[in-house]
Formats: C-alpha cells, sequence, structure tokens
C-alpha cells in the first residue's frame, strides 16, 4: 500500500468508518498508534497522520505536493459483462489510462448498469495499490454516434487483414492516437451498421494478435501498448 484513501485527508482530523478500519487494521495490519500517510485523490497532496484512539487519526505533517505523469489515454469501449468492466478498472487505472468511455453498442445488452460507487471504490484502492494519485474516469454514453461525437478524432479497433495494424505504428504514434481515444467493440465485434459508420468516419486499425481477443483484453492489451 502506498498511501491510504480518505476523503477527508487535509484536515486537522479524520475518523475511519468500519469497512475502512478493517481494512486498514485488519487486511492491511496496520499497528495502532503508527503513522498513516493519505491523499484525498483530489489535490495531489500527501498527508502524515498519527494514530490516536480507536479510527480517529491527527494531522501531523504535509509532504510536499506530488508529480505524476499526465495521463492521456481514452479507452472507448463498449458495454461488456460488468465483471470483465469490473475486472480492468484497476489495470487501467495502474497503466496510467486517462479515462474509460463506455458506449452501448448494438451487441450489447442495454440492461447491464456499472454501479459508478463499486467502480469507485475498486479504482481508490487501485491508487492505494499503485500509487496513482488522480484516478481513471469512468464515463458512460447512449450509443457509437454519441461517444463519437464526443471523440471526433478517435480510432477504432478491428479485426480485418485489409487495414493497416496498430503495432506496426510507432509508440510516439500510438500514443498520439490514445489522446484522442480508441474504440473497442464488444464481444462479436461491431454490428454491421456500425462498421459502416466507423469506416465512413474514423480511421481503423486492425491488431497483429495470433487470435481473436475478447473486448476487455483488447482494453488492457491497447493501453500497454500506448504507456
Amino acid at each position: 500500500m502506498q498511501f491510504f484513501y480518505h476523503k477527508d485527508s487535509g484536515l486537522e482530523s479524520i475518523t475511519l468508518d468500519s469497512k475502512d478500519a478493517h481494512y486498514l487494521f485488519h487486511v492491511r495490519r496496520f499497528k495502532q498508534g503508527e503513522t498513516l500517510l493519505t491523499t484525498n485523490l483530489n489535490d495531489m497532496q500527501l498527508y502524515s497522520y498519527q494514530h490516536e484512539k480507536k479510527n480517529t487519526f491527527k494531522l501531523i505533517g504535509l509532504h510536499t505536493q506530488v508529480t505524476q505523469p499526465k495521463a492521456y489515454a481514452h479507452i472507448i469501449l463498449a458495454m461488456i459483462d460488468l465483471k470483465d468492466i469490473y475486472d480492468i478498472l484497476p489495470i487501467l487505472n495502474a497503466l496510467n489510462v486517462a479515462s474509460l468511455q463506455l458506449f452501448y453498442a448494438d451487441f450489447s445488452q442495454k440492461n447491464r448498469k456499472i454501479d459508478m460507487q463499486k467502480a469507485q471504490r475498486m479504482l481508490q484502492y487501485s491508487c492505494m495499490q499503485c500509487g496513482r494519485m488522480k484516478p481513471l474516469e469512468v464515463a458512460i454514453h447512449k450509443d457509437l454516434e454519441s461517444v463519437c461525437k464526443a471523440f471526433p478524432n478517435a480510432i477504432a479497433i478491428d479485426f480485418l487483414e485489409s487495414v493497416e495494424t496498430f503495432e506496426n505504428l510507432t509508440q510516439q504514434e500510438r500514443q498520439n492516437i490514445a489522446k484522442n481515444g480508441v474504440i473497442i467493440g464488444c464481444e462479436g465485434g461491431f454490428s454491421h451498421n456500425e462498421r459502416n459508420f466507423l469506416h465512413t468516419t474514423q480511421r481503423v486499425y486492425a491488431l497483429q494478435t495470433p487470435f481473436i481477443l475478447t473486448a476487455h483484453l483488447v482494453s488492457t492489451y491497447i493501453a500497454s501498448l500506448c504507456v
């Protein structure tokens, strides 16, 4: 654990709720009376707190403001199984992806609704583990067309043999592309209408992987190529 997240970090004292207390004292085996390094994941500051009694901590010091690499990549992923989305959140966060933009594709199950509170909690734990001070952003769009309006220069990944492969680009080119967004379809790929739309309005790249990857694997693979 690089630091502990608490929304009130920076105040003269903080008090942990029962869940945070259980995680800190029982899961992380924090010893009573020790000093705790915390952040609020908002102001890029680290704060030192001295444990006083039970779940209460007193502020004893402020560390210098932390400088971290700027996050720039935007992964634009069709809504897939929620378990797979929750699985990739901490991975994308640790890879310093700026945002995960979810949209409902033609092949997405429209009744899938991500629990944003659960997602934020997972990202907070991920930040505590990897040391990231500003967590990955998560947003939801109603369909492919609306997400392309929000990211007009995004490229799409499609498993075709007739287009340039993403891996053949230089790392700098991939990073520049990722700033504008990389669109990934759901299981089964894009529908006929979506494919026609993308090949008309966006640049499309294929992948050099020997086999077809699932959508959540493509997301982490693309992110790893762009860091």
